[in-house]
């Protein structure tokens, strides 16, 4: 039995299905440029079947904020879980953690003093998203990335203990100290969804995908690509495997 056999098996049977996405790495490719990624005119479907039928709740989770999902998706009827979980919005919900909110101007001080910090280092983009913010280097010279992680790792020390630095894929992302991250997310998520019954599927690519991972290990859990540990059940190689994914399960 394949894996969309597998997940379709343990679907049938369920009054609800909840998936989760994962955007950047999972939906579309890493891309040079962060902003750059679009979702293909062809996902944009299938998301939009999957997310119609009425024992599906579709929700996009990922690093980015919510505003900058929805301009890149376009769909309505899903929930949007940006900036790592700490703020979730759509069918009925409404969450911002409450620690994250109160740290906002300390966290725009600091990301404005590392772009300041990175302006001299090629290939360095500082990105403030509200709740959170990125130093992405997917463009720096490879030798440059230990100063990169340097300068990131001062600046939030100097800021205290408000902020933590997390690695991702050639980003740092600052993250305010919470007990949140993308794993509570989707337990705050499943658990306001109202139904006992209830199968989850999660698809992820990044470092921060692992806590959903670990929360969830009777659920179908999918890492994209093939290095590294993972707490995950399954793999598939990259998103245009995932897509293939999509694609079957719609069928």
């Amino acid at each position: 039995m394949d894996l969309v056999e597998a997940v379709q098996s343990r679907c049938a049977g369920a009054r609800l299905v909840s998936m989760f996405l994962d955007f950047d790495g999972t939906l579309v490719p890493i891309t040079g440029d962060p902003a750059a990624p679009r979702l293909s005119a062809g996902v944009t479907t299938v998301l939009k079947q999957l997310s119609s039928r009425a024992s599906w709740v579709i929700t996009i989770i990922s690093g980015r904020s919510i505003c900058d999902l929805r301009e890149r998706i376009g769909l309505e009827g899903l929930i949007y879980a940006g900036n790592h979980g700490l703020e979730i919005c759509g069918h009925g919900l409404q969450f911002v953690e409450p620690v994250a909110a109160a740290c906002r101007a300390a966290l725009e001080r600091l990301a404005d003093e590392l772009a300041l910090a990175v302006d001299p280092i090629p290939g360095t983009m500082v990105e403030y998203k509200g709740l959170t913010a990125s130093v992405h280097y997917r463009q720096a010279a490879a030798t440059d990335w230990p100063l990169i992680e340097r300068t990131v790792a001062a600046a939030a020390a100097r800021a205290g203990d408000a902020f933590s630095v997390q690695p991702g894929r050639k980003v740092f992302d600052i993250v305010p100290r919470t007990n949140w991250h993308k794993g509570a997310a989707v337990q705050w998520i499943n658990s306001h969804l109202g139904n006992r019954d209830l199968t989850t599927i999660y698809l992820g690519d990044d470092a921060s995908d692992e806590n959903a991972f670990a929360v969830l290990p009777d659920a179908i859990t999918i890492k994209i690509g093939t290095a590294g540990l993972t707490a995950a059940r399954y793999r598939v190689p990259d998103p245009a495997a995932v897509h293939d994914f999509l694609y079957r399960l719609a069928q």
